[in-house]
């Protein structure tokens, strides 16, 4: 006989990236204050310096910023509908949000892992990579040549 399982259902996350851990407090207080329970949200904190190189598919996806340092916070808000968006996208801008990027599809649950967030995001910067469109090249022969004169008949 098959055991019943249940499974989550699969959401869709909102993560944003600041400049400093000291932000948790007021970013918590923030979300709650827009209607978010604690449950629906997670703030990724370290208790000791991260002495990990960034990678440059991590630091091209937040941009290059150079203000990136071990002390940055990572937040995760597990949104539902576009009003819950926007307050996301309202308080993520209120606290001065370096880069926030939308996960659809990810249980909540695998989240808690910032080394599984940025797993996603390196797979996802890799899949923008590959999907750029084609460039074209101009064939040098067309468009203006040596032979145009630009000066004026008098």
């Amino acid at each position: 006989m098959y055991g019943i399982f249940k499974h989550e259902i699969m959401a869709t996350i909102i993560t944003g990236l600041f400049n400093s851990q000291s932000q948790s407090k007021k970013i918590s207080e923030d979300l709650e204050h827009a209607g978010f329970p604690d449950s629906d949200y997670i703030v990724y904190l370290h208790t000791e310096p991260i002495h990990e190189e960034k990678t440059s598919i991590w630091r091209s996806f937040f941009k290059n910023e150079p203000t990136l340092e071990d002390d940055s916070l990572a937040v995760s808000v597990k949104v539902n509908e576009q009003q819950s968006i926007e307050k996301v996208n309202h308080v993520f801008a209120e606290n001065a949000v370096i880069h926030q990027n939308l996960i659809e599809n990810i249980e909540f649950k695998d989240a808690e892992s910032l080394d599984y967030i940025k797993k996603i995001v390196a797979l996802r910067a890799r899949s923008e990579i590959y999907s750029s469109p084609e460039v074209k090249h101009h064939d040098p022969h067309s468009g203006m040549t040596s032979e145009v004169d630009f000066s004026k008949d008098e």
